[in-house]
């Protein structure tokens, strides 16, 4: 099974190509000095001093209206519906499994049926995340507790969104809402904190989370809810699209998740948000 770097423990370089332009000119036909400029340029900004200023607060507003419309169209935007859904999660995970056919990609798919919804007409939003936790969470006392068993499992990019994340969600459970991340925090301890800690949300990154699931110690029986947290960061990166999370994120699915849909004693269901 192919596993790749948590998305916090990775740092990013950038390299920056510079254009590098040389103006010549015919020193037969015109000599240039240090101050030199041609005859006809004198003339037209004599003619028309304005002309110049007019062009370039033009070409600024161009600029600033080609900018807005690059970061508009790169927006990410998270659809609604069930199959719009379950349709953006497949097309992203065809991208991690690229020697899969159509028909072993139709295997592991998700489908319209695994994606979240109130069963019940409710004034909370299946887009807000703390209205979606406090939907699944059963409070304290009226619910059979298993240590290392949430009730709400949400998967992010970096360890500063679990940390952000956490502190939103916090206020809903009287139980421990675990931070699942492998920067400064070994595995053996996440081990020890879900062997006797009763929990009822856990968030984390996909490869902290792919390896405690897959060594028994995040348990699945419990689940009522496994939210995909599709924040855009500030380079414009979101969990399903990102190189370094991509792999864990669909290896979860393909591997725990969807084996789990199948047992009739699991009720969990997924949600992008």
């Amino acid at each position: 099974m192919a596993k790749s770097a948590a998305a916090d423990d990775l740092q990013d370089d950038f390299d920056l190509d510079e254009n590098l332009i040389e103006e010549s000119h015919d020193d037969k036909d015109m000599p240039v000095t240090e101050n030199t400029v041609p005859e006809t340029k004198k003339r037209n900004r004599t003619q028309n001093p304005t002309a110049n200023t007019s062009n370039e607060a033009a070409d600024g507003k161009k600029r600033k209206k080609n900018k807005s419309a690059s970061t508009t169209a790169s927006k990410f935007v998270t659809p609604q519906t069930l199959e719009d859904q379950a349709k953006l999660w497949n097309k992203y995970m065809s991208k991690a499994y690229p020697s899969l056919g159509e028909l072993e990609l139709g295997d592991i798919a998700l489908l319209p049926t695994h994606i979240f919804t109130a069963k019940e007409p409710t004034n909370k939003s299946t887009t807000c995340l703390e209205d979606l936790a406090r939907t699944v969470v059963t409070v304290k006392g009226k619910n059979k507790v298993t240590y290392g068993a949430p009730q709400l499992l949400v998967l992010c990019s970096s360890a500063l969104r679990v940390l952000e994340l956490v502190k939103r969600l916090r206020p809903i459970s009287q139980r421990a809402t675990l931070k699942l991340f492998s920067r400064h925090i070994k595995i053996n301890e996440h081990k020890d904190i879900l062997k006797s800690t009763a929990v009822d949300i856990a968030v984390g990154t996909p490869n902290r989370v792919r390896k405690l699931m897959e060594e028994g110690n995040l348990k699945v029986n419990r689940l009522k809810l496994v939210v995909i947290d599709c924040w855009q960061d500030d380079k414009m990166r979101v969990l399903v699209d990102m190189d370094d999370t991509r792999n864990d994120l669909f290896g979860i699915w393909r591997d725990i998740l969807l084996p789990a849909s199948r047992n009739p004693d699991y009720s969990f269901k997924l949600r992008l948000v």
